[in-house]
This record gives C-alpha cells, structure tokens and sequence, in this order.
C-alpha cells in the first residue's frame, strides 16, 4: 500500500513563507570530551528570503523560549544555529556562522517536543524526537548529532533523520549541508508530488509522477480527524479549498503497489 504523507500549512497571506522554515539538525546531548552545550539548526528551505524578527524557539514547556532578534532574516538555502551557550559553542565551532543564543532551557537527553514560532505565535514547524529507536541512538551522547536528510522529508517522523556520520558530521555539521544529506527528491524516490498552484486561492490540483494506480486522498486535520476522502483513476487530484478553515492540514494519498514518504506545504490564500 502506497502511503504518501503531505503537510499543508494553512495560512494567513501574510505568512505565506513561514512554511520555508524547517528545523534541520539537532544537537541534544554532547559527547564527553566535545561539549558544545544543546543547539539546533533552522534551513530555509525556499527561493525567497524569510524575515524571522521576532520568531520564538521553545521547547515541550511554553515557559521556556527564545525569541529570535529583530532583524534577523534568512536567505533561499542558509542556515541558523540556535544554540544554548554561545561562548561553549563557538569555542568548539569557531567558524560557524550565523549563530544566535543564549536560549537557557536547554534540550531533554531523552527525547522531547521542541516547536518554532513566527512573531504572530503561528506554529512553523516542531519535531518530536527521542532518543531509541526508531529514532537514531547515536546521538545519545555518543559524538554524533541528529541529521534531517532531505528538508523535503516530513521531520516529524524518525525514518527522515540520521545520525551525523565521518569525515565531516563527527560532532555535526552546523551552518552547512548535512552529512547525511540526501538532496532532490528523485535520490531518494521515484515518485514526485506537485501541488500547484501554491499559494492556492481557490483550488490546487495534486500531481504523483510515475504511478498509474488508483489513488485515494484523505485529508486530515492535526487532531487526526478525517476531514475529507477523494479517489481517482488517474495521478491527479483537484482540491477545491471550500470550507477548509485556516489551519495545518495533513493529505494522505495511497496506491496498491508503491510507497514513499514526502513532506509539502501549502498556503491557501
């Protein structure tokens, strides 16, 4: 059964590039003799520079944040590090630029919620991970960090995240390109999903290359309630927006005979 999981972000016009934003790499636990103290890294991950004045990074207690500073901006495919100490940090990354800190909370050893805001408090993006399995175990204080290898993959779940790997992710590999990185979507699967048009005003119509099996499409909101059920014969869906309410949607789309997982934001206008 194919399984095809696509996050919509729901938005207002005027956030219509908070979505870019994703939480890359994280840094939960240091290894003994390499103590940078917890960070973690944003990507922006689309063609259009982001201003995140004002953004909060929290973790699972609403009580612990750090707001991003007016006038930061990130532009099309750079990197942010938030970090916990930045004088721990940069004494073992000297190189590493931009970074921000100091957030005091702090990152849990075993796992928890961590969640980025922009300046309207609209939920940007947020991972849940831990520390065993199916989650990489490596970065439990063991050297290694946790990779996202691919932006496109849906950072919400363990499959999308690696361990950082020699020569170059001993420690991670904040501010640049993970050493896990799988870059395109054809390197790591056949399959290619299209939502076009996005931002979406009326409609959008959902494309999956290279299939030719039936598809179902459900929609659900982010309590996992059923919202809406489609089907086709062909590889396309049209999505009329209708009474979709502002919001973050996830789209499941399945076939009999292939799967892959994909992650894709769109803003409904």
């Amino acid at each position: 059964m194919k399984h095809f999981l696509l996050l919509l972000c729901i938005c207002l016009s005027g956030l219509t590039l908070n979505g870019q934003i994703v939480i890359n790499e994280i840094n939960y636990k240091d290894a003994i003799d390499f103590e940078t103290k917890d960070w973690i890294e944003l990507y922006n991950n689309g063609a259009n520079t982001v201003d995140i004045s004002n953004w909060v990074f929290k973790d699972d207690d609403d009580l612990h944040e750090f707001v991003i500073p007016n006038g930061t901006t990130m532009a099309a495919g750079s990197y942010l590090v938030l970090v916990q100490t930045l004088a721990d940090f940069q004494a073992l990354f000297p190189g590493v630029s931009p970074v921000l800190g100091d957030f005091t909370f702090g990152l849990s050893g075993g796992g928890e919620l961590i969640r980025l805001f922009d300046d309207n408090n609209v939920l940007v993006d947020s991972v849940e991970y831990d520390d065993e399995a199916p989650w990489p175990t490596e970065p439990d204080g063991n050297g290694p960090t946790l990779e996202l290898t691919n932006p496109n993959l849906d950072n919400a779940l363990a499959s999308s995240w690696k361990a950082s790997i020699l020569p170059n992710g001993e420690h991670g590999t904040p501010g640049g390109v993970n050493s896990t990185s799988v870059l395109g979507v054809n390197d790591f699967d056949e399959n290619v999903v299209s939502v076009y048009p996005n931002p979406m005003v009326a409609k959008t119509t959902i494309t999956v290359s290279n299939t030719t099996s039936p598809l179902s499409l459900t929609i659900y909101d982010m309590l996992g309630r059923e919202i809406k059920m489609m089907k086709t014969n062909s590889n396309k869906f049209i999505l009329e927006k209708e009474n979709l309410n502002t919001g973050v949607y996830i789209l499941k789309l399945t076939t009999d005979n292939e799967s892959v997982l994909q992650t894709q934001r769109l803003i409904v206008k």
